[in-house]
C-alpha cells in the first residue's frame, strides 16, 4: 500500500480503500483487518475456552470469502 500511495500520490489510507473497493468489493467489513483481531482468534483457539472446538474452518477475513468448503 505504501508503494501504491506513493505512485498515485495519495494517502496510505486512500490506497487501502481503493484496493478494497477495486479488488475486494465483497469484503463485508469494508476495511482491513487489524493484527489484534487475528490475535484474538488465535488466542481463543489456543485457550481452554476452545477445548471442545474440533475440525473447524475459521476465516479471519472480514467476510471477503462468502463460502467455505471442506
Amino acid at each position: 500500500m505504501e508503494k501504491k500511495s506513493k505512485e498515485k500520490g495519495i494517502s496510505f489510507d486512500k490506497a487501502v480503500q481503493q484496493t478494497l473497493d477495486e479488488e475486494r468489493p465483497g469484503v463485508v467489513a469494508k476495511r482491513r483487518g487489524r493484527a489484534e483481531e487475528v490475535a484474538a482468534v488465535v488466542t481463543f483457539l489456543c485457550s481452554e475456552h476452545a477445548s471442545f472446538v474440533t475440525g473447524e474452518f475459521l476465516r479471519i477475513d472480514g467476510g471477503s470469502v462468502m463460502t467455505m468448503g471442506a
